[in-house]
């Protein structure tokens, strides 16, 4: 009953009129969850972002859904209504459980530096207010609610980490007790044997052993006929000559007739045996085969939720583990980033700095008079040293081809040589072009950058040698002119 009294002893003021009824409200709800009004403290809405509040609706949808199809299966086993409603309770316990732990993996994802006092709160703050768990069913929510209990004081241990733990262990613990009480108790209980109608037995034999020997007598039947068919054409066989081969076909159809009675009338008497036991034993022993059923559907439907709730376990641990690792992805990849653009942009600045030297080196050496006479004679010599090379190579290389084209000569009638001249002249053209702009380029630079260099020295050197072969002329005119005086 409602705790009325207790919303009575409130003295409501004049002004607020609705206090009895909120009080009323509260120890309500206070009586259903099974809690003490002290007991029942508010909830704060939990502070989640809406993409974690979102995500954490469609983690529990998706709990509802499987909770549902699986409280289907078992109505459809059609057992006692006590035993129906323990193992849909046990299938929302299980449910709640994973959806708990999924929820708690969840968080930690969003939020890996998160302590266990405020993953506690946040846990407790989500399950019992509606703000995340509203659009459930009332009976989901409430196995969530009974799994993590609205009072601090009712759960095994300080945070919600190792109270799961508990109540798994505590839960498996129960389990194991539960059913060793009940399979001592099943062993301990005398054997019932279904009342037995020895009428409808009789009816139920009759008809197994009908059935059974008209479908073997029909499959013996045509065994026999077959085989006597073939051992009687057999038989036949040995008097053909005789016969005129007549033997064959008579033998076959005794044979076939004798073995198609002898064959219908042994399946027909195994099936009336055989059936008949068959059916009497299957009609006696009828509950012990429909409890044998059930308890194979059962096992089968408790193995399959046990596999999808590891499966869904496994799906969050998976979610959790690919989140991480793309986080660490995602942490390396900015690292690397960050350490490629700070490689770019000093490979950059340095390329630049380079560039600059470089601009600066070949502006120097294109202004230096040196250079361009060195370039001015190296183009120079280049030119005319490969000219001259060219035509050198171009003889040389016609007059070896043409030797070389005169051992052939004889078997291509004398078409080798001016082929082989052609060839070598323009094979001697180009190795002596070549050659000659090389060896020119290199010599005429390397002359022109010395000469321009000692270009002081050898104007005073040519300055010297015009004065000296002045004066030497000056000498011989004096000479020849005394000369010429004395003879006179």
């Amino acid at each position: 009953a409602i705790p009325i009294q207790a919303a009575r002893a409130v003295n409501p003021q004049p002004q607020d009129r609705w206090v009895p009824l909120q009080a009323c409200a509260r120890l309500t709800m206070a009586a259903m969850v099974g809690e003490s009004p002290e007991e029942s403290p508010e909830v704060p809405e939990p502070d989640l972002s809406m993409e974690l509040q979102d995500q954490l609706k469609r983690c529990l949808t998706e709990h509802e859904a499987c909770c549902e199809k699986e409280e289907v299966q078992v109505r459809r086993l059609q057992m006692q209504p006590d035993r129906e409603l323990a193992e849909r309770e046990h299938v929302r316990e299980r449910y709640a459980e994973a959806a708990v732990i999924e929820m708690m993996t969840t968080l930690k994802s969003f939020d890996p530096e998160i302590s266990k006092e405020k993953l506690s709160n946040d846990i407790y703050s989500i399950l019992h207010s509606d703000a995340v768990v509203g659009h459930l069913n009332p009976q989901l929510k409430g196995a969530l609610r009974k799994y993590v209990p609205r009072t601090r004081k009712e759960w095994l241990a300080e945070d919600i980490e190792r109270h799961i733990a508990a109540k798994r262990a505590f839960l498996r613990v129960l389990d194991q007790k539960l059913r060793r009480v009940l399979d001592d108790a099943v062993s301990r209980l005398p054997v019932a044997t279904a009342p037995c109608d020895r009428a409808a037995a009789a009816r139920v034999a009759l008809l197994s052993a009908g059935g059974a020997s008209l479908l073997l007598g029909a499959y013996g039947g045509a065994l026999g006929f077959a085989g006597g068919t073939a051992a009687g054409s057999l038989a036949g066989t040995v008097p053909a000559p005789l016969t005129l081969g007549l033997s064959i076909p008579a033998g076959a159809a005794v044979g076939g007739s004798l073995g198609a009675c002898t064959g219908m009338l042994a399946g027909a008497t195994v099936g009336l045996v055989g059936g008949g036991a068959t059916g009497s034993i299957a009609y006696i022993y009828r509950a012990d085969l429909q409890d044998g059923v059930v308890y194979v559907r059962t096992k089968a439907a408790a193995s399959s939720s046990c596999a999808r709730t590891k499966a869904l376990e496994t799906t969050g641990y998976l979610k959790v583990s690919a989140i991480d690792a793309i986080d660490s992805a995602r942490a390396h990849v900015n690292g690397f980033a960050r350490v490629a653009i700070e490689a770019v942009s000093d490979a950059s600045t340095v390329a630049s700095k380079a560039a600059l030297v470089s601009k600066e080196q070949v502006s120097l050496a294109v202004q230096d008079r040196a250079f361009q006479a060195g370039a001015v004679s190296a183009a120079g010599g280049a030119v005319a040293a490969g000219a001259g090379g060219g035509a050198v190579g171009l003889m040389t290389g016609g007059a070896v081809g043409a030797a070389c084209g005169v051992v052939p000569a004889l078997f291509t009638f004398g078409l080798s040589i001016p082929i082989g001249a052609a060839i070598g002249s323009g094979a001697g053209l180009c190795l002596g072009a070549a050659a000659g702009g090389t060896a020119g380029f290199v010599g005429g630079g390397a002359a022109g950058y010395g000469a321009y260099s000692r270009r002081e020295e050898i104007c005073d050197g040519l300055s010297g040698a015009r004065h000296r072969a002045s004066d030497l002329a000056q000498l011989l005119k004096t000479k020849l002119v005394g000369d010429k005086g004395g003879t006179c």
